[in-house]
């Protein structure tokens, strides 16, 4: 297994922090019960030298090191297919199982990485899916262009068109059915994994429709006119309507947490969740760009397969339902 050093060196707004409270703070995804778990296994050291220790506090100009065994993180760069190139940015769509950025796990399996290794060109990134969600990604070339491509997403110029499998609880959707999610979304608060989603004060608005059912499943397509962390799942969960194979916002925050742990998926459910970013439409520099994603066969395999024994009542959804 490959052997990774990451080093962070103290700001001066960062002094005077706890080692663990520090590590959880630079790395994302990396909390301080696991800052204090690589610390006491020896995986983390400082200069200039002190013994380390949870509570240890860091000072500016500290260097932190932190080494990781690489895990897992193999890169899946041949599945990775561009879509189109222009002189401002590519498109790419993103496997399922290809984070975007580094985290405290994955470093080269990574929509960044890629980039950089394969393309020897330094990425701009100016939206993102979630590690799992697969589909349609822009990329910008460079500073300039991931800014004004960053304003188009912020300013809600770019249309968004996903595709999703849900559990459809008392047969709430139906073909040609449209309905509407308005619940402002924000941090789940004491709820773990610390990305979780919950209500909040955030505006987040979801449009459905119902393309499809069978049996306890409908296949849904979404369009969402704001980008908040999770949305689409979250608010699918909310509604008591999960994405199949959703870890967190379908089997619940502890199975989610014995995932990350190593533990196995259930053999009925989908590896991945079935969630597929299909559709990108906006117009830049006064051109038209209209890119699809073509659906992965998983999603109709399940979809028609009717794998009823996924289908149970969240955790997650029921801390919610009687808002």
């Amino acid at each position: 297994m490959e052997k990774r050093i990451r080093q962070y060196v103290v700001l001066i707004n960062e002094d005077n922090m706890r080692l663990d409270e520090y590590l959880a703070y630079k790395i994302a995804r990396f909390s301080r019960s696991r800052a204090n778990s690589c610390i006491r296994a020896g995986a983390v050291s400082i200069e200039p030298y002190r013994q380390v220790r949870p509570a240890l506090k860091v000072h500016t100009g500290d260097i932190v090191s932190l080494s990781q065994t690489m895990s897992g993180d193999v890169p899946m760069y041949d599945e990775v297919v561009l879509l189109d190139e222009t002189p401002d940015f590519w498109v790419f769509n993103k496997p399922s199982g290809m984070a975007v950025h580094p985290t405290a796990n994955i470093y080269h399996n990574t929509l960044t990485r890629y980039v950089e290794t394969e393309l020897k060109c330094q990425p701009y990134i100016v939206h993102r899916l979630d590690k799992e969600t697969s589909g349609a990604m822009i990329v910008a070339k460079s500073a300039e262009a991931g800014k004004a491509l960053d304003a188009l997403f912020l300013s809600r110029e770019v249309h968004k068109v996903y595709e999703a499998v849900v559990y459809n609880a008392g047969g709430r959707y139906f073909p040609g059915a449209q309905s509407d999610i308005d619940i402002p979304l924000g941090f789940a608060g004491m709820v773990l994994p610390r990305i979780t989603m919950g209500v909040g004060d955030l505006e987040a608005h979801t449009h459905l429709e119902c393309v499809d059912i069978r049996g306890e499943l409908a296949w849904l397509r979404v369009q969402i006119h704001s980008g908040r962390q999770h949305q689409i799942r979250v608010h699918l969960a909310l509604e008591g309507t999960p994405i199949i194979g959703d870890k967190l916002y379908l089997f619940g925050e502890a199975f989610y947490k014995a995932h990350l742990d190593g533990g196995d998926v259930p053999m009925y459910a989908p590896h991945r969740h079935l969630l597929h970013a299909a559709r990108l439409s906006f117009s830049f520099k006064g051109a038209a760009y209209d890119y699809v994603a073509p659906v992965p066969d998983l999603m109709q395999t399940v979809f028609k397969a009717e794998i009823s024994q996924a289908m149970f009542p969240t955790e997650y959804s029921k801390l919610f339902r009687d808002r």
